[in-house]
């Protein structure tokens, strides 16, 4: 018989309450290990507690005799073991959901028990009682694997019905006496049962959640790097990945202001490659495009982390120079003239050199917005144009 939960690991024995799964009945122990062996070392030593507590009581009933030495002598042995097992626990917790050491050592405590008889007879019937809670007890109160725990009670009942045929009993009591026995067992069975299921169900709704807030961290992620994305869609040119407009305009008004109240320069530049049309009629789009971006990435060489590039439009380029003087921002021209001069781009065993005419403009603190900075690189962009392109021409407002 089994208890379905989400999924054939999640499968779950009746009779042994625990994962059909192997692997997942160890997640389960590992998951519980530490309680488990923290209240079973409390179980032990307390266990072990109660049975040197009833020393003065059998002293008590029995005196000095051979019967008092020999119970107090199992008492005391079995506590030790107990007390051992408990110190062993520290060392060794894998012990605990292992579940033999708490076995053994449970079995090895019964002869005390079934030999009580044989030296109080007058007290057979506390000695009885005593066996109830005790099997009770190792479901309830003794943390154990529900099959062990099944043997402990078998082993129990068994050694006590032996003990009282020995001890001449009829076969009506044997009965009695068994089933008198079975009936903690079977409580404590159905009461350990429940609460075993119980904790690995609940296990099972630990791990989904934890498969849920994963889920729910790598979509948090996931979203974040498509905002990311899309932001950087946002302000960058799709084929050559600088500013575009909007982007470059936003930056040119931050270091525009920043500018106006620390009185620092900035300059403003225009950059137009030479016979782009021809290369697009010579060698097609496709290639032009790929002009465009092998551009892009010479004119970033010589730039600092500072300095903004962006696509203006076609095969035009937009520069700004934070904290640069129109004679820096033409040696910062310069050396992107050169860069894309001597460098070139292969088509069919071809190599293909651009160049391209820089107009720089230094950004006034009375000028408005971008624009009138524009207007003024562009003038001199056209003047650069007419003089015979490929070069760094400097606006007349500079």
């Amino acid at each position: 018989m089994t208890i379905k939960a989400a999924n054939d690991s999640h499968q779950l024995s009746f009779w042994s309450a625990e994962f059909k799964d192997p692997a997942m009945e160890q997640a389960y122990q590992r998951h519980v290990l530490p309680d488990t062996v923290r209240f079973l070392r409390i179980s032990l030593c307390v266990w072990a507690g109660l049975l040197i507590v009833f020393i003065p009581a059998d002293l008590s009933t029995m005196a000095i005799s051979e019967g008092f030495f020999v119970i107090t002598g199992m008492r005391v042995a079995h506590a030790c073991l107990l007390l051992w097992l408990a110190w062993q626990l520290k060392r060794r917790p894998q012990w605990a959901s292992n579940g033999w050491p708490v076995t053994i050592t449970a079995i090895l405590g019964y002869p005390m028990y079934l030999v009580y008889p044989i030296y109080q007879p007058e007290f057979s019937a506390l000695g009885f009682g005593i066996m109830l809670l005790m099997l009770l007890s190792m479901y309830v109160f003794i943390p154990n694997r529900l099959m062990l725990t099944n043997l402990i009670s078998l082993v129990g009942v068994t050694g006590v019905t032996i003990s009282q045929l020995f001890l001449g009993a009829s076969t009506v009591a044997m009965i009695f006496t068994i089933m008198i026995l079975c009936w903690p067992a079977l409580l404590g069975y159905v009461a350990a049962q429940r609460v075993n299921i119980g904790s690995r169900r609940a296990f099972i709704l630990l791990q989904h959640a934890e498969s849920a807030n994963v889920t729910l961290e790598r979509e948090i992620v996931r979203r974040k790097e498509l905002e990311a994305e899309l932001q950087r869609q946002a302000l960058t040119d799709p084929l050559t990945g600088l500013s575009n407009r909007r982007h470059y305009e936003m930056l040119f008004e931050r270091e525009h202001d920043r500018c106006r109240r620390h009185h620092s320069a900035l300059t403003l530049g225009m950059i137009d490659l030479d016979h782009f049309k021809r290369v697009n009629d010579t060698y097609g789009h496709e290639f032009g495009d790929r002009v465009l971006q092998f551009t892009a990435e010479i004119l970033q060489r010589p730039l600092r982390h500072s300095d903004i590039l962006g696509r203006f439009g076609g095969e035009e380029f937009i520069l700004i120079l934070p904290d640069t003087d129109i004679a820096q921002a033409q040696a910062v021209a310069e050396r992107m003239r050169l860069s894309l001069e001597q460098d070139a781009l292969v088509k069919d065993s071809t190599a293909v050199t651009v160049t391209a005419t820089f107009a720089l403009t230094q950004v006034r603190a009375e000028d408005a917005d971008i624009q009138e900075c524009i207007r003024r690189a562009d003038h001199a962009l056209y003047e650069g144009k007419r003089a015979g392109r490929n070069r760094v021409a400097l606006s007349d407002a500079a």
